[in-house]
């Protein structure tokens, strides 16, 4: 999956120098996109297939139900919030543990009325970290025809007029380190699908990821987006140029 691959590139994002207690620490922008998220799709799969769910292997409670979860493991829906969920608690963790002083993530688990909700993970006031969050959200209910409208305007294939049930799962994370010569990171990842009639439904996924340095190091840059190209070249080579070139029309 794409975007377990483009995760791997949070591992490998450049080495950069955080002061710590008076000593440099080099660590990748793993620590800042935080690494140590090696997510092998077949890996994943068998360990999902073999595993029951562990709650305590997250931040908080899953938003769907665990039994539910459990029966439809083969439900792209219940895949992607299992594995959001991983994601979140990975990062979280790696982020705690580059904190000496302590400093933790504040857990606060939500819920909507219209479907869903999510977990909200932030940690600030940190010795490497002035703030970070890491949040996920897993939500469903209908779309009104406005934002069905919306839609159709950005080219998705739906009928004029036509509210549809949807549900949506993303991560998503923004992170800033104390270290001005460290970049910020930010980054989000996200599975849309939509019922479109009672027989067909229409899916994608979506996100991107970018980094902000406040004073600019080429090398880290080069090692960012050589890492990116790796990751879309694992499932095909014209992604890359493709993608990058929708993120600089994005900010431009």
């Amino acid at each position: 999956m794409v975007i377990q691959s483009c995760l791997k590139v949070m591992q490998a994002s450049g080495m950069f120098a955080l002061t710590q207690r008076k000593k440099l620490r080099y660590i990748g922008a793993a620590l800042i996109g935080t690494g140590i998220l090696v997510y092998e799709a077949s890996q994943h799969k068998v360990e999902m297939a073999r595993s029951k769910i562990n709650v305590s292997d997250f931040m908080a409670a899953p938003i769907t139900d665990t039994a539910i979860l459990e029966k439809n493991r083969n439900d792209m829906k219940s895949k992607m919030e299992l594995m959001i969920m991983k994601i979140q608690a990975d990062f979280c963790r790696a982020l705690e543990q580059q904190e000496v002083g302590g400093a933790k993530f504040i857990v606060d688990r939500w819920q909507r009325s219209e479907g869903g909700g999510g977990i909200t993970c932030v940690l600030q006031d940190g010795e490497v970290l002035e703030k970070a969050g890491v949040n996920i959200s897993v939500v469903s209910g209908v779309l009104p025809a406005a934002a069905v409208a919306q839609m159709r305007a950005r080219g998705k294939n739906f009928k004029e007029g036509q509210m549809m049930p949807f549900f949506a799962a993303g991560v998503s994370s923004v992170i800033h380190p104390r270290n001005p010569m460290v970049p910020t990171i930010h980054f989000n990842y996200r599975y849309f699908e939509v019922q479109d009639s009672e027989t067909s439904t229409q899916w994608w996924f979506g996100g991107g990821t970018d980094l902000t340095p406040y004073y600019l190091n080429e090398d880290d840059a080069k090692l960012f987006h050589g890492e990116l190209q790796k990751a879309c070249d694992k499932h095909d080579k014209s992604y890359y140029r493709r993608f990058k070139k929708w993120c600089d029309d994005y900010f431009n």
